[in-house]
């Protein structure tokens, strides 16, 4: 763990090398929840990344160097992963794979900014993330993609925009960005950019690969949970996700999906979330016996990227 200054009223709490080790995350988790648990005075906000926490700090009410000695301390007293456990929740959110919206956006990309890309040949680019993944099809990717469970390392870049990571070595998948960035990008729409799906919160660019829409994430008051250990702070009640969520995805048709957005906006939707901490130590027991198998699978999809045109 390293502790590097970030601005006159901010440091960053780094773990491990830059590399996609979830386990990193749930260190860094780990720190936040800690940090939520027992507030250090003068700590106005903390933010985690993949394998950081960047901390918000008010200098009139504590000094730097007295900053760090807190952070230390909380930091040692994080469990190891043997014995860490992680305030969670499942959450099932609905998806409609290919949809309209999805295909206006690749479709306003091809005769706007790029025609030739070859991620966006076929009117989308689902069947460039088949190809990137060595998959049998569109419904090979589909059912790889709702089997998983997907990890909610963080949010940001956007206001409410969750970074999710597959729990299941087996269903990892992976897709290069557009080259140059998309201007449009619809709301709720789903994208997949290297191993992270990412859900668009509101209309705007973007660089990941479309592939389908799901219900609205971000701008209503979605955390008036009383089972909430830890109240959530006014930024993460306009959130449906919060970093830890476990996500489940539903398939769903275009109308379908249109009909629970529709609930949203009338405020008649309830989103399914349920309480159910994560233990670390169940988890990396339970994908143990799969190493061998998502070293294989891996390998295949090494070859298949390694023979996808690269916008």
């Amino acid at each position: 763990m390293q502790i590097l200054q970030a601005g006159d009223h901010q440091v960053l709490m780094q773990y491990g090398a830059n590399e996609m080790d979830i386990k990193l995350n749930f260190r860094a988790q780990a720190l936040q929840q800690a940090l939520s648990g027992e507030p250090v005075a003068g700590i106005r906000e903390t933010a985690v990344g993949f394998r950081s926490v960047l901390i918000t700090f008010d200098p009139s009410s504590i000094s730097r160097t007295s900053l760090l000695d807190e952070l230390v301390e909380r930091e040692e007293s994080v469990p190891n992963l043997d014995s860490l456990v992680l305030q969670s929740r499942t959450v099932t959110m609905p998806i409609a794979f290919d949809d309209a919206m999805t295909r206006a956006a690749v479709e306003r990309y091809r005769i706007s900014v790029r025609s030739d890309a070859p991620n966006v040949r076929d009117g989308d680019n689902i069947d460039y993330i088949v190809h990137c993944n060595g998959l049998l099809s569109r419904e090979d990717f589909y059912d790889t993609f709702t089997d998983a469970t997907w990890w909610t390392a963080f949010i940001g870049y956007f206001p409410g925009l969750p970074f999710l990571y597959s729990l299941d070595p087996c269903t990892q998948l992976s897709a290069p960005k557009y080259n140059p960035a998309r201007m449009w990008t619809a709301e709720g729409c789903l994208a997949l950019g290297g191993p992270c799906v990412a859900i668009y919160p509101m209309s705007v660019p973007g660089s990941y690969q479309l592939f389908g829409r799901t219900l609205p994430v971000w701008n209503r008051v979605f955390s008036a949970d009383p089972a909430d250990d830890v109240p959530a702070p006014a930024a993460a009640r306009s959130n449906v996700l919060r970093t830890a969520d476990r996500v489940n995805f539903s398939r769903v048709s275009e109308p379908e999906l249109l009909a629970m957005r529709l609930e949203v906006f009338e405020g008649t939707y309830s989103y399914p979330a349920a309480h159910d901490n994560f233990v670390v130590s169940e988890y990396l027991k339970g994908i143990a016996p799969l190493t061998s198998v998502a070293e294989s699978i891996a390998g295949k999809r090494h070859i298949a990227a390694s023979r996808a045109e690269i916008p």
